[in-house]
Parts: C-alpha cells; sequence; structure tokens
C-alpha cells in the first residue's frame, strides 16, 4: 500500500559537494514513501538554515554548517546531535525520533557520522540514515 503521506519526489543523485535530480533512461526518476522521506531528511541537514528563506522557507535547513572549523571532540558531537534533533522535529513526516548518535569516522578523524533512526507517520518500521559531516574544510 503506497503512503499517500510520506509522499513522492524527484529522486536527487546526493554527493560530497551537492545534488542534483537522477535520470535513468533520459527520464526523472522519481522516488516515494520511506525512500522519500530518507532523501528528504538528508537534503534537510545539508541545507543551511535560511538559505531558502527567498524561495519563502526561512527556517528550512540544519544549522550544521556551523559546526565545520569545530574541533572533533565531545563538546561538538554534543552540539551535532542537538542541532539534528531540532532539525528534524520541522519534519512532519516524522513521528518520532528514536535515536540521533553522532561519532567518529574511523577512517577520518576530522569527519563525523550522524545516525539517525525515526519511525515515520503512518509507518511501523523505523528508518535509519548516517549522514557524513566534515569538520574540517579541505
Amino acid at each position: 500500500m503506497v503512503n499517500d503521506v510520506l509522499k513522492t519526489d524527484l529522486r536527487l543523485r546526493i554527493d560530497s559537494v551537492g545534488a542534483d535530480l537522477s535520470i535513468r533512461e533520459g527520464d526523472l526518476e522519481a522516488i516515494r514513501e520511506e525512500d522519500n522521506l530518507a532523501q528528504a531528511i538528508i537534503h534537510r541537514l545539508m541545507t543551511s538554515r535560511g538559505e531558502l528563506t527567498d524561495l519563502g522557507h526561512p527556517e528550512y535547513g540544519s544549522r550544521l554548517s556551523d559546526l565545520i572549523g569545530e574541533p572533533n571532540n565531545e563538546r561538538t558531537r554534543s552540539r551535532a546531535r542537538n542541532l539534528v534533533v531540532e532539525c528534524l522535529s520541522q519534519e512532519y513526516r516524522i513521528k518520532e525520533i528514536l535515536s540521533v548518535n553522532v561519532n567518529t569516522n574511523p577512517l577520518d578523524p576530522h569527519r563525523i557520522d550522524i545516525e539517525i533512526v525515526v519511525v515515520p507517520i503512518g509507518v511501523r518500521k523505523p528508518i535509519s540514515i548516517t549522514y557524513p559531516l566534515r569538520l574540517e574544510v579541505i
């Protein structure tokens, strides 16, 4: 059964420099339900709050970019967790935030991995997302 509440959107190809539309066999790809919510969460986290003000969405996005240049320590990871919870609270399609864990990436000490588990509205099964954030600009 299609969960209309979680909606459908265009699939984005997301990488370390941003996002672009995904094209398959000459046509734009669509993304639905839980996958769409996961993509929306990642997009919300990668967008700096205020970036979409001119489009009428001044509160959309996160303040994770405030952490760039900060040391990878417990204080920064705690701030990252709080900023993610604040950001996710804006997403009406999330029924419950089960966990937000922030850890140093084992291969890159200048990167944190934010592991998110949420329960979407209208769905019983949680979805998991890992969002990488580089603290040091290279």
